[in-house]
Formats: structure tokens, C-alpha cells, sequence
């Protein structure tokens, strides 16, 4: 404990904590919001905490990709995150590329995937519904479909054909 906060005058301790509620100055007993069946004040609502942590806790994952275990040695491998922002297409691209050794794998790529997320795409993956992911695949095309606006779209000949400048008056 010491080490964490760092060095100390000797003889300068902290006053003991009390923890139980009816020692606990009133500000910080927080059982006393629960027994008048509210909460503090500036405290987000009891009941959107407990949902928020149950998301969290929650997996979409079926069955049989939730009980997998990975294989013996198996070392999730560095990635860059998707954040939401750039083309989904390369992201799957570059993580299967990753993953290529287990690429036959498919709960193995499930279970990884989400450790190539970040910010709003991790927040994405964990709103998709219990037990909606049964494979590689599903996943794949959920997450496409879900940030297809960020893709980088091809353009063929005819649609640069077609491209004109504007004329402007002097």
C-alpha cells in the first residue's frame, strides 16, 4: 500500500475510515439513499447502473462460442482498434490477415474480435442482442452493416467519366 502511495512522513497516518453506515459522515452513506428508496443527489438512477453493468456483463455470443476455450499458448495478437471511423472492410481485412493461422477457427475469431475494438464500436458490439452471433460470418456482416457509411467506396470509370468542373464566371 505503501509503495502506491508513495512516500510518508513517519508519524503522519490517516485517521481510520469508518465503514459502518451509522458511523459514516452523511454524504458518504450510501445506504441511506437505498433505505429512503432514492438515490444521492448528482447519483446517475440505481436502475441505469445495474442495466449499464448487465450490458457489460452480457455477451451476443451463442453457446458454443461463449464456452470455447482458445487453444494452450494462444496469444491474442497486437491490433490496431476500430473506433467507428474508418472503413470496416479493411478493419476485417487486417484482422483476419492477424488472425491468419486461426482463421479456420471460427469461435476463436469471434471471441478475439472484440479486443479490436474501441469507443463506439466496442460500445456496439456489446449492444447486439444475447445469443445473436453464431459465427464468424454473422459477426462480419453485422459489424459492415453497422459502419458501412464509413466505408471507402469504389469508383469505376463511368462514375470519374462523369465527373465535371464547374464553369465560373469572371
Amino acid at each position: 500500500m505503501r509503495a502506491r502511495l508513495g512516500p510518508q512522513k513517519p508519524g503522519r497516518s490517516r485517521p481510520p475510515v469508518a465503514t459502518t453506515p451509522g458511523t459514516m459522515p452523511r454524504s458518504y452513506d450510501c445506504s441511506r439513499g437505498a433505505e429512503l428508496g432514492r438515490n444521492l443527489p448528482n447519483e446517475p438512477p440505481i436502475g441505469s447502473i445495474s442495466k449499464r453493468l448487465d450490458d457489460m456483463l452480457s455477451t451476443p455470443f451463442c453457446s458454443h462460442i461463449t464456452h470455447y476455450e482458445p487453444p494452450r499458448g494462444f496469444l491474442v495478437p497486437k491490433f490496431s482498434t476500430y473506433d467507428g471511423t474508418n472503413d470496416p472492410f479493411d478493419h476485417i481485412m487486417h484482422y483476419r490477415q492477424l488472425m491468419t493461422l486461426d482463421i479456420g477457427n471460427d469461435a476463436l475469431l469471434c471471441k478475439v474480435f472484440p479486443a479490436s475494438l474501441q469507443g463506439q464500436a466496442l460500445s456496439w458490439f456489446h449492444r447486439l442482442p444475447p445469443n445473436s452471433v453464431d459465427n464468424f460470418r454473422d459477426l462480419s456482416e453485422a459489424f459492415v452493416g453497422q459502419y458501412l457509411c464509413s466505408a471507402r467506396h469504389k469508383q469505376n470509370i463511368s462514375t470519374l467519366q462523369n465527373i465535371k468542373m464547374k464553369t465560373t464566371n469572371p
